[in-house]
């Protein structure tokens, strides 16, 4: 994430960190910027690329989606010799672990079964995680966890991102990322920049369109994640 805004800094973007989007100005049925809690801010486009609060920001501009809200968690052991230049996973365990530059072995499971916005790690998750880690990766039972936390995920019915302008014109979504978002970034910025820029959708997104729910055109992509 540092490196992405870092990158994005250089490239002429503005970053305001701890402003929160409090409202989206749409007339006449097209978005016109955002209201914030430091004043509001015109824009000829506005994309919402907000994970787990997708639901809140496309509320706010009148827009209803099928997305569901839950957490994933991760840990991280102390640092460690190198043993690992790649993830392991386990689809029939449903745990992942790789190894940081520093040495840390990071380890994550599936997303949680209930909906809730809390951020909250919790000990039944590095119980069942460790458990699972030791059973694939039997060393790491040596390993002490250092540390754990939770992120949310926006979970769309068929497991698939939602990419494209909304009925609410220059308002845009790049949501639905569920478990895989960081790995798609790149490939998600390119196409939407393309889009917005372009007004045409590229070919490679047009299926993850909004509107493809209303049709009944879902997208057959659950087993792309093993973390679902």
């Amino acid at each position: 994430m540092w490196a992405y805004a870092s990158a994005a800094q250089r490239l002429g973007v503005d970053i305001h960190e701890r402003l929160e989007v409090t409202g989206v100005d749409v007339l006449d049925g097209e978005c016109r910027g955002v209201t914030t809690d430091g004043g509001p801010i015109g824009a000829g486009a506005v994309v919402s690329a907000v994970a787990g609060w997708t639901s809140i920001v496309a509320g706010m501009a009148g827009v209803q989606l099928p997305i569901s809200t839950h957490p994933l968690q991760a840990f991280v052991t102390e640092p460690v010799a190198h043993v690992l230049d790649g993830l392991v996973s386990s689809m029939d365990l449903y745990i992942y672990v790789s190894q940081t530059a520093r040495g840390e072995l990071l380890a994550g499971a599936e997303i949680l079964p209930y909906n809730t916005y809390s951020t909250r790690s919790t000990f039944e998750f590095l119980a069942e995680a460790s458990k699972r880690s030791i059973q694939i990766l039997p060393f790491m039972a040596r390993a002490r966890a250092m540390r754990q936390w939770a992120g949310l995920c926006d979970m769309t019915p068929d497991s698939s991102p939602i990419l494209g302008e909304t009925d609410v014109r220059r308002f845009f979504l790049m949501a639905g990322m569920g478990t895989w978002g960081f790995k798609g970034s790149p490939i998600f910025g390119k196409t939407m920049a393309e889009l917005v820029a372009t007004a045409r959708t590229p070919d490679l997104i047009a299926p993850f369109s909004p509107g493809r729910f209303a049709i009944d055109r879902m997208v057959p992509d659950a087993a792309s994640a093993g973390t679902h």
